[in-house]
């Protein structure tokens, strides 16, 4: 389901790498990818049978059943709980409406792109699209040729997110902290400075024109992984720490 976003570096097959650490990065690259689909295009009936598929409800239940991540799990996963041959379409009227920009609130718009919420005018290609663009190309990374869409849509951060954590993997791989440490802490950066800046005014504004339970959850549920990310973030960065001292 990820965005065809090209880098320059090679992302090595991790060994010698702590397996509940690799699972972690590995289930943070996924759930990223997964995020940066959803706000990408409108569900196909396949991709509709693959969210049916992954037990959501049972996911929020895991969670204890509190918090954003947990509601938005459940939320998602009762949306397509009675899903029918009129779903694909519902869900496909959800998405335009609001993150096409079709309908708007107070004749503002909810699409996902940092400009429109943080540029000095609700236009596309402000500076937060010109910051994400210098960042990609420092990190060797670009979107295909065949993406017509600037670099500031939410999908694209997270899909960016999940090339992190493929490359925090590979650093720990070959034994490079101090590159597992500059991409853990590009993470964080990066979550606090170019998402956690704007996500909330996209939220609160899409939750005035969404009618799906679907994508109400999926607002909850990226919320509050962001959120979660940071404190596994710091776990991991807390665990760098200490492997250091006990050097």
């Amino acid at each position: 389901m990820g965005i065809d976003m090209t880098t320059s570096n090679t992302i090595a097959v991790d060994v010698g790498v702590d397996e509940t650490i690799a699972e972690i990065l590995r289930g943070r690259a996924d759930s990223y990818r997964m995020f940066s689909r959803l706000f990408l295009k409108p569900l196909s009936e396949e991709d509709i049978d693959v969210f049916a598929s992954m037990n959501l409800i049972d996911r929020s239940v895991e969670l204890g059943g509190e918090g954003l991540l947990a509601d938005g799990f459940n939320d998602m996963g009762r949306g397509l709980r009675k899903r029918n041959t009129g779903t694909r379409q519902s869900l496909a009227t959800d998405f335009t409406m609001c993150f096409d920009g079709i309908e708007t609130v107070d004749e503002l718009v909810a699409v996902p792109y940092a400009s429109i919420f943080l540029g000095e005018e609700a236009l596309f290609y402000q500076e937060p699209r010109h910051e994400i663009y210098r960042l990609f190309m420092t990190e060797g990374i670009k979107l295909s040729g065949t993406v017509r869409l600037p670099e500031d849509h939410i999908s694209f951060e997270l899909e960016f997110l999940a090339i992190l954590s493929e490359r925090i993997l590979a650093a720990y791989s070959k034994g490079d902290l101090a590159e597992a440490d500059r991409n853990l802490k590009l993470s964080r950066e990066f979550i606090q400075n170019h998402i956690l800046t704007w996500i909330d005014m996209l939220i609160e504004r899409a939750n005035k024109i969404l009618k799906t339970r679907f994508y109400l959850g999926v607002l909850k549920a990226v919320r509050g992984y962001l959120e979660l990310d940071l404190e596994v973030i710091a776990a991991l960065l807390e665990g760098e720490s200490d492997e250091r001292i006990a050097d």
